[in-house]
């Protein structure tokens, strides 16, 4: 069950990369995408990719590697939509991943893989709040897809709960605030009103707009509905 868990967590954790990827290798669009949150992200995913590997914990490593292939795309995506300011932001991620990688195995061999751990719950648990501050300040939130902010979201739950259960204390930890700050910025993305009367007009198919049709009518919009920068 455990090992079912871990799959399923992976599964939503991977497929939320996807959206987020085609959406910037085919639109340009970056708009609110967090440069530092990349970044952070690069460095803690790293980070677990050297614990899973030293702890032997096969779920979490294949997950962690496939995620920083999404991530390392990312960048891709992001440095061919900036066009002539990729420079900088190239060298930063370079950077991001050498340290992270010097100092994941430094931290193995002169303290502990437990120590490793902590690091990464530190960086996994505040990788997210430069990407929570620009939808709490209400930055323009359009380079990030609708589908993978809901998808992420319910990865981090699965994600907190699996390591609960297996009484991964730094992975439950880190997963718990990931979960509450990606549902912040899932909030800001597709405020709740907005989403379901878009869905009850159809953006999601005549099936969906039937089941939301009622219940939007119950929830009218309001003006500033559509002054939310998201």
């Amino acid at each position: 069950m455990l090992v079912v868990l871990g799959a399923v967590a992976s599964f939503f954790s991977l497929s939320s990369a996807v959206p987020q990827v085609r959406r910037a290798l085919r639109s340009r669009c970056v708009d609110g995408l967090s440069t530092s949150s990349l970044l952070l992200t690069l460095a803690a995913l790293v980070s677990w990719c050297v614990y899973s590997a030293v702890v032997m914990d096969d779920v979490q490593l294949v997950n962690n590697t496939v995620s920083f292939g999404f991530a390392v795309l990312l960048v891709f995506a992001l440095l061919r939509a900036r066009g002539g300011s990729w420079a900088r932001d190239a060298v930063a991620a370079l950077l991001a991943v050498a340290v992270a990688g010097a100092v994941a195995l430094s931290v193995v061999h002169l303290v502990s893989p437990f120590a490793l751990a902590m690091l990464g719950t530190v960086l996994s648990s505040v990788r997210l709040w430069p990407q929570t501050r620009l939808a709490l300040i209400g930055a323009p939130l359009w380079g990030l897809d609708p589908w993978a902010t809901v998808l992420g979201q319910m990865g981090w739950l699965l994600w907190a709960a699996y390591g609960m259960a297996a009484g991964d204390h730094a992975l439950a930890l880190c997963s718990v605030t990931g979960l509450v700050m990606q549902s912040t910025i899932t909030a800001y993305r597709l405020p709740p009103r907005r989403t379901l009367h878009a869905v009850a007009g159809g953006r999601l198919g005549p099936v969906a707009a039937r089941l939301a049709l009622g219940v939007a009518g119950r929830f009218p919009l309001q003006a500033d509905d559509y002054e939310l920068a998201a």
